[in-house]
Order: structure tokens, then C-alpha cells, then sequence
């Protein structure tokens, strides 16, 4: 028996063990979720996974609410894409939400500490208390010795999360740029605060 034939052969044999388990349209979901790349090519599928198909609905997952609504809007056409890829009638609607999406496999994303969690170093908890200790009133010493330190958590976390000053007014921004975006348009009237 050759090889082409002894193949045809085993598919065939599967199909038929398939469909006597009633399995096939099953099988056949499970196809569209595995080669939903294949079906709506590489840009679309840069932005969202199919993640799971069961009874006739294909759930995917777009990595903004815009391309979960961009995607509900070809629902149609993604439907004929995918019936041409796996048969007519196997998936009968897709279901789309926005989230984050891992590929299968991967480790969960590392989680960023938020301003609150970021550490401050001996040296400026001492320069907080000394700043603190000028206040008399002692509520509002210990107010203000709470909102100091959560100010300088925040500007940590902001230097270790990449953020710059803004060269002319001194604003923090994400952008690697010299000037915020304020300065930007106002072609230089902002002064150093």
C-alpha cells in the first residue's frame, strides 16, 4: 500500500470513528479555534485568538474594546471565512471581548507594582520625616507625612517605569520626548516651575 493511499486511508477511518461518536462537528469547531489565523490573516490575527468553540460559538478574544467592535462589525464575512475553512453551519456565530489575551502556553504577564507597593530608600523616608517634623499640628503632621511619601512613591515608580521630565516645565510624561506635550504646542511659553 503506498503512503498517499494508507493516509487517505486513515482518514477516512478517522472521519468515520468520528461520526459514529458524534465527534465531528466538534472536531470541526476545535478546527476553527487552531487555524483562526489561517482563516483571517496575519493583521487581524496580530490582534486577537480564538480562544475556545462549543456549540456552534467561536469566542475571541481582541486585545482592545476596537477591535472587539471592529470584528463584531464583520461578524458576516468572518462567518463566511471561517465555513470555507471548516464546513458550512459548524460555527454558527462568534462572540468577541476585549481583554487581555496570552497566547496558549505562555506565562501569565509579569505583574507591574503600582505606585503604592514601590519602595522608597532610607535616605528618602528621612528627608519625608524631616519635612513632616517642621509641622506642628500633630494630625496634620502625620497627614502630611502620608501624602509626602506617597508623592515620592509616585515619582519612583514613574522613573522605574520609564517616564521622563519634561525639559521645560518639568512635568512628568511616558513620551521619550525633551517636552511634554503642552510645552510641545505652546512652542516654549511654559516656565520652569
Amino acid at each position: 500500500m503506498s503512503q498517499g493511499r494508507g493516509q487517505a486511508h486513515l482518514g477516512a477511518l478517522l472521519e468515520g470513528v468520528l461520526a459514529n461518536m458524534d465527534m465531528r462537528a466538534r472536531f470541526r469547531e476545535q478546527q476553527a479555534v487552531l487555524e483562526w489565523p489561517q482563516i483571517v490573516g496575519q493583521v487581524v490575527a496580530a490582534h486577537c485568538e480564538a480562544e475556545v468553540a462549543r456549540d456552534g460559538v467561536l469566542i475571541v478574544a481582541a486585545d482592545t474594546p476596537v477591535w472587539a467592535h471592529e470584528l463584531q462589525m464583520r461578524e458576516r464575512e468572518l462567518l463566511e471565512l471561517v465555513a470555507k475553512q471548516v464546513g458550512s453551519g459548524v460555527i454558527r456565530e462568534i462572540h468577541f471581548r476585549s481583554g487581555r489575551r496570552r497566547r496558549r502556553g505562555a506565562a501569565a504577564p509579569k505583574k507591574r507594582p503600582r505606585p503604592a507597593e514601590t519602595k522608597l530608600s532610607g535616605r528618602q523616608e528621612r528627608q519625608i520625616q524631616d519635612a513632616a517634623a517642621k509641622i506642628e499640628d500633630e494630625a496634620l503632621r502625620e497627614r502630611a507625612g502620608r501624602a509626602f511619601a506617597a508623592l515620592a512613591r509616585m515619582a519612583e515608580w514613574r522613573k522605574q517605569a520609564g517616564w521622563r521630565k519634561c525639559q521645560r516645565c518639568g512635568r512628568w510624561q511616558r513620551v521619550g520626548k525633551r517636552w511634554c506635550s503642552t510645552c510641545s504646542r505652546s512652542g516654549g511659553g511654559s516656565r520652569k516651575r
